[in-house]
């Protein structure tokens, strides 16, 4: 018996397609619950019979014999087979009551049978892929639960035109809509015919009344091609998905109401939300994205669209891996769920950043009035192989500069030791992380290896100009490839005692770029970069003493301390934007040591874990 025929298709055939083999018995009751870490579950009620069922989530195992291993297992309910329709491989002019004996010679369908099935060697339907629609046919007399575990993928509908459509619709379960209402604004579909399982066959449902069930598959007519998925559409930035990876900060999905009248929606992460945001809208507030909260309300007007940017904020991942689902839902009756995830390795590389000094202390107001006791400093050095300890004395002194017991000078009024300066300066700093070692650069040079074959492999940080030739440049120059170099003049570290360059500063004792580091850098007095070896000034440059050559430079010793504290504001504050507050003690500028403070921003440069090789 024919059910329906559609008066906008041309009846042939060559194109009549007759569901053949299927006496459908019922419907499917589904649900899609999501929980910590992204994953979805979708649990779908089966009757005996045929059941048509639209699933929603990407199955974390998609072959079939697994997706149903649970139905195909010779213990409990079985199923008999599961198909599922290929739109573009043929027509669907009319909907007919089935023949059990014509479904396999239809064009256009995919099938799964058992393994112990006699038809199991015509099985060409291998994986199960979400937002797809499947006939599923249930052996015996028992109902039975279909449970798929995994991702939620946004749906692109491709609907075929002049043609029923095998599908499903992504529906809020707390607020179904009808038919008639989900539909209205699409042309393609308003007053179509509509059918869904009573029964064991298909019957046109009444679509002013007849709301549509979640996850349940549905015959429906489109007039033309259409990419209808309901009244409210979300365009992503990337395909189906909400992907940040290890170095997007923000994406912007487009929420568009399709509606002729305004839509409310409300946005919400299923889970924990902790190191997402979304912007301020107060554009003169200093905090420019706030903490996105359990559920975020708006309206979009008729026709209209919300571009709603949300941001990650790493450093406050926990763990490392940010998975969850993002859950938006339309009042009239679109529910999408999209799958975010965002990555936050360690960032054991490279860092490059500003010190702006604010403050520095005034000598002529140290006090000189305390009274010292004789110690001894012993230090460790190693000559051919074997340690040698020193040990200096230092005499008892009077009227000696006062310090506390960090060593910074206590002044006169006993107040602040440091003021204000007159106009703020900045030097550039370079710093990278390897492991737990942290060390202070001067300068380096990004290049790319030399394969063997010709072509260039990863990227290389050097420090050793000597190893220039052997690594391939990253940028153009002059039409020759060169290496990109970033130096500071702030600070040097002089030579060895064979006389060779220093390149690198390791940090002083322990520390971290989460909690403090400390560099301590020593010029001697004979280093090409002491600022007293110059030979315009009259007291600088070298002098004879007992006919030798010595300088009259003194040896410069500087302790840089970086104390990181919380950043508030940005979104990649406290993971790949760090700061905090600076401070210097310089010795060997003047008699007494001149402290200097402000604050530093550091920002991660390039992922490159080890120096020169």
């Amino acid at each position: 018996m024919i059910k329906s025929i559609s008066p906008f298709a041309s009846i042939s055939v060559s194109f009549a397609i007759f569901l053949s083999s299927i006496i459908f018995s019922g419907t499917s009751l589904a649900n899609v619950s999501c929980v910590e870490g992204g994953q979805c579950t979708q649990t779908i009620a089966l009757v005996p019979g045929w059941n048509a069922i639209y699933v929603q989530v990407e199955p974390n195992e998609g072959a079939t014999e697994v997706v149903f291993s649970d139905l195909v297992d010779e213990t409990g309910p079985q199923i008999n087979s599961v198909w599922t329709w290929l739109a573009h491989r043929s027509k669907i002019d009319f909907i007919q009551d089935p023949d059990s004996e014509n479904l396999l010679s239809a064009a256009g369908w995919l099938r799964y049978f058992p393994p112990q099935a006699q038809q199991s060697f015509l099985t060409n339907l291998f994986a199960v892929s979400s937002n797809r629609a499947y006939l599923v046919n249930l052996a015996g007399s028992e109902n039975a639960t279909l449970t798929i575990s995994g991702k939620p993928v946004v749906p692109k509908a491709n609907w075929e035109p002049e043609s029923f459509n095998l599908t499903g619709f992504h529906i809020d379960p707390t607020n179904p809509p009808t038919f008639s209402d989900f539909m209205a604004s699409s042309p393609a579909h308003k007053g179509q015919p509509i059918y869904r399982l009573i029964n064991n066959s298909w019957h046109l449902v009444d679509a002013l009344t007849t709301p549509i069930e979640p996850d349940v598959a549905y015959w429906i007519f489109s007039q033309a091609g259409s990419d209808f998925t309901g009244p409210l559409d979300v365009d992503l930035p990337q395909l189906n998905r909400l992907e940040y990876s290890t170095t997007l900060e923000s994406l912007t999905p487009r929420l568009k109401n399709n509606l002729e009248s305004a839509q409310a929606v409300s946005v919400k992460i299923i889970g924990d939300a902790l190191g997402m945001f979304y912007p301020n809208e107060d554009l003169s507030a200093d905090q420019r994205w706030l903490a996105l909260p359990s559920s975020l309300n708006s309206t979009i007007p008729a026709g209209g669209e919300l571009r709603f940017p949300l941001g990650v904020r790493r450093a406050d991942f926990t763990p490392e891996n940010f998975n969850q689902t993002l859950e938006v839902i339309g009042t009239a009756g679109s529910r999408w769920l999209i799958p975010v995830s965002a990555s936050a390795p360690k960032l054991n590389s490279l860092w490059i950043g500003t010190v702006t000094i604010d403050q520095v202390s005034q000598v002529q107001n140290y006090r000189h009035d305390c009274d010292i006791e004789a110690y001894d400093v012993v230090t460790s050095e190693v000559i051919n192989g074997e340690p040698v300890l020193t040990t200096t004395e230092f005499p008892a002194q009077t009227f000696a500069l006062c310090t506390d017991e960090e060593g910074i000078p206590i002044t006169k009024d006993a107040g602040n030791v440091l003021t204000p300066v007159a106009d703020e300066f900045s030097f550039r700093v370079i710093m990278h992380r390897d492991g737990t070692q942290v060390r202070l650069l001067k300068d380096v040079i990004q290049m790319r290896k030399k394969n063997l074959d010709g072509t260039v492999g990863d990227y290389v940080l050097l420090t050793d100009d000597s190893l220039i030739a052997d690594y391939t440049g990253i940028v153009l120059r002059d039409g020759e490839a060169v290496g990109k170099r970033v130096s500071t003049m702030a600070y040097d570290f002089g030579l060895d005692d064979s006389g060779t360059e220093i390149t690198s500063m390791d940090m002083d004792g322990g520390g971290s770029l989460d909690t403090h580091v400390t560099f301590q850098l020593n010029l001697a007095a004979t280093a090409p970069t002491n600022p007293f070896g110059h030979i315009y000034h009259a007291q600088h440059g070298k002098k004879i003493i007992d006919g030798q050559v010595v300088s009259r430079a003194y040896a410069l010793n500087r302790k840089m301390e970086f104390t990181f504290e919380s950043i508030e504001n940005g979104l990649g504050a406290g993971y790949d934007v760090k700061g905090g507050t600076y401070r210097e003690v310089v010795d060997g500028l003047h008699k007494s040591p001149i402290i200097a403070a402000g604050t530093f921003t550091l920002r991660h440069a390039a992922q490159i874990d080890k120096l020169n090789q």
